[in-house]
């Protein structure tokens, strides 16, 4: 009785280790992780922006196209070998515009989703995430301004960055840097004086 006993007990353990394994190596994988908006600090606390003047006009924003290689390759780890890749099943694309429409709006801008005075499209040219001994996010967009009928009103590439210490391979540092890195690419397009000449034809 007493050696059925153990028996039992010793493959109860058996497999309770190996569904630890089995979980340890899931949870070290970053593959399919949903994008989650996780700055670090609000845009306000950057350089202020003057918008006066151009609360009446209607900023149409039409949605991103993700022209990267991989729209799912979003980070890289370089702190182990082989190097951990870091991947989303969520659209990229539907997520920056979402983003750049809100921080828009809080700054004053109009932004509508149809009937623009001026219509606001691009292409989302890097979205990714080098984590070696840093988090280093960049995020590129190419962007262009027309009016109602088509007419391009200004053209412009605008990038973010963010950099930051943090545990390796851990999600929300990879959040917070993608997310920063979208707000640092919103403002340098909000500070370059063509946006505002874009908006107003002034």
């Amino acid at each position: 009785m007493k050696k059925r006993f153990r028996f039992a007990l010793a493959v109860v353990v058996t497999c309770l280790s190996l569904s630890n394994i089995a979980t340890g190596i899931a949870a070290d994988k970053l593959e399919g992780i949903p994008l989650t908006w996780r700055p670090t600090s609000p845009m306000s606390e950057r350089t202020p922006v003057d918008v006066q003047g151009l609360e009446g006009i209607k900023l149409q924003v039409d949605p991103l196209v993700d022209k990267r290689e991989d729209p799912a390759f979003i980070g890289n780890s370089v702190n182990k070998i082989p190097f951990r890749k870091v991947t989303t099943n969520d659209d990229v694309a539907r997520f920056v515009t979402y983003q750049m429409k809100l921080l828009l709006s809080a700054l004053g801008v109009k932004v509508v989703e149809s009937g623009g005075d001026v219509i606001l499209n691009g292409y989302i040219t890097k979205f990714f995430v080098e984590e070696d001994k840093r988090y280093n996010a960049e995020v590129q967009l190419q962007l262009a301004f027309s009016d109602p009928n088509g007419n391009i009103l200004w053209g412009v590439a605008t990038t973010g960055t963010s950099s930051r210490f943090g545990m390796a391979y851990k999600a929300d540092n990879y959040y917070e840097v993608l997310s920063d890195a979208v707000i640092g690419a919103t403002h340098q397009l909000v500070q370059n004086p063509g946006f505002r000449k874009a908006l107003s034809g002034k």
